[in-house]
């Protein structure tokens, strides 16, 4: 047994002995959530062209800018994304002191992590992110130089299902898990009951925390709307702008100068790859080939993940498939890639929504064609590719691909 191991075991045995290990003193400081100032955005819309302006309000039904002077109203079922343009590049700084992992994806670098008042608060220089402790599940300290554990150490010793809180503590030989319930996080220490005692866990020792929570609720686990910030990112079944501060869920707080971006399309949009064609046909340029064992899935359309990528469909010429549209869809987006970059073949590449007008394309070169068709009216969605210049043709894959209610 490895000393990690060995040290594991003893503090769940002897819960005492742990908390003598990590005796110390705890300090309550406070902080003040920072207001953003105005922050000039762009607006990509379904309807008409971009727009830029000072962002103003964002509420359940709108997006308020304020454009050369001039008040403008945005539909937000019409937005797709929202970019902060004023936000300065600068160059990458030194890796967060803490990382913060939650619901909704919820991942958050930053200097500090405190926890006052039911309310956890990621710190980034003179700015602060509030977010409800119950939305917190994982915090991970950058060791200091010269010690024995890693983070990915201590967190491949937490069990899949914890039955107790668990503070990772840093030990001369690596680590130990130390099963309590935390109670609260300050600039000096982390405070935990332990056997029925309240207990001061020096934060110079504590290498990661570990909460115990019920499974998310499905809205917020899925992270409806995307929300790009500095040191991160979250997931939010609501978005709204205030004060020139971001507010998600009615609960996170974000100054409004860590804002970066908002993709609202993602959490409106349907992928295709999470919808089984209802039918689909293949017909390669040598028609024998589907006979041969193994040879027929592998030209019929199919999905594929590429490296670093989210998956998408495949399809090579001759093929098409047909996908049922989701209830509440009004427009199909994808970008149609050809896969095959040592060949200079093109392929035609058709999408059509029931009957209605077809969208035909040769697509040749690196370029991504994007793809748009209307189909608040459809009930499916045909895609096909085709043999072009009487060639055998190359793979399309169709990236980002999905529908957008």
């Amino acid at each position: 047994m490895t000393p990690r191991r060995a040290t594991v075991a003893r503090c769940r045995l002897g819960p005492r002995t742990a908390a003598r290990a990590i005796m110390g003193w705890t300090v309550v400081a406070t902080t003040a959530f920072a207001v953003g100032s105005d922050v000039r955005v762009r607006v990509e819309s379904g309807v008409g062209p971009p727009r830029e302006g000072v962002l103003r309000s964002i509420d359940r039904d709108a997006i308020d800018l304020l454009v050369d002077g001039e008040p403008q109203r945005l539909p937000l079922a019409d937005v797709r994304t929202l970019t902060a343009i004023s936000a300065a590049d600068g160059e990458p700084g030194a890796p967060p002191a803490v990382e913060v992992v939650g619901d909704g994806g919820l991942t958050l670098g930053g200097d500090d992590l405190r926890w006052e008042d039911g309310q956890a608060m990621i710190i980034r220089g003179d700015a602060t992110i509030e977010v409800p402790i119950e939305r917190v599940r994982r915090a991970a300290w950058r060791p200091i130089a010269g010690g024995a554990a890693s983070v990915s150490d201590w967190l491949a010793a937490v069990p899949a299902e914890p039955t107790a809180d668990l503070v990772a503590v840093m030990q001369p030989e690596g680590f130990e898990l130390v099963e309590c319930a935390i109670t609260a996080i300050s600039p000096a220490a982390v405070t935990v009951m332990l056997d029925g005692e309240r207990i001061p866990v020096h934060r110079g020792k504590v290498l990661g925390l570990v909460w115990v929570r019920p499974p998310a609720k499905a809205a917020v686990a899925s992270g409806a709307t995307q929300v790009l910030v500095e040191g991160g990112t979250l997931g939010a079944a609501t978005v709204e702008w205030r004060d020139g501060g971001l507010v998600l869920d009615g609960a996170i707080r974000v100054p409004g100068e860590m804002l970066r971006s908002i993709d609202f399309a993602a959490g409106r949009t349907v992928a295709l790859v999470a919808v089984e064609p209802e039918a689909s046909s293949s017909e390669p340029f040598f028609a024998g080939l589907t006979a041969i064992d193994g040879l027929g899935a592998f030209f019929a359309p199919r999905i594929v993940t590429p490296e670093d990528a989210p998956p998408a469909w495949l399809m090579r010429p001759r093929s098409t498939a047909t996908w049922r549209v989701p209830e509440g869809s009004r427009r199909f987006r994808a970008r149609a890639v050809r896969m095959a970059a040592a060949s200079a073949a093109a392929v035609i590449v058709t999408a059509r929504a029931d009957d209605g007008p077809e969208w035909r394309q040769r697509v040749a070169g690196d370029a991504a064609v994007p793809i748009e068709i209307a189909v608040a009216d459809a009930r499916r969605l045909t895609i096909g590719v085709e043999f072009a210049d009487g060639g055998v043709g190359v793979p399309v894959r169709f990236d980002d691909a999905g529908f957008e209610k």
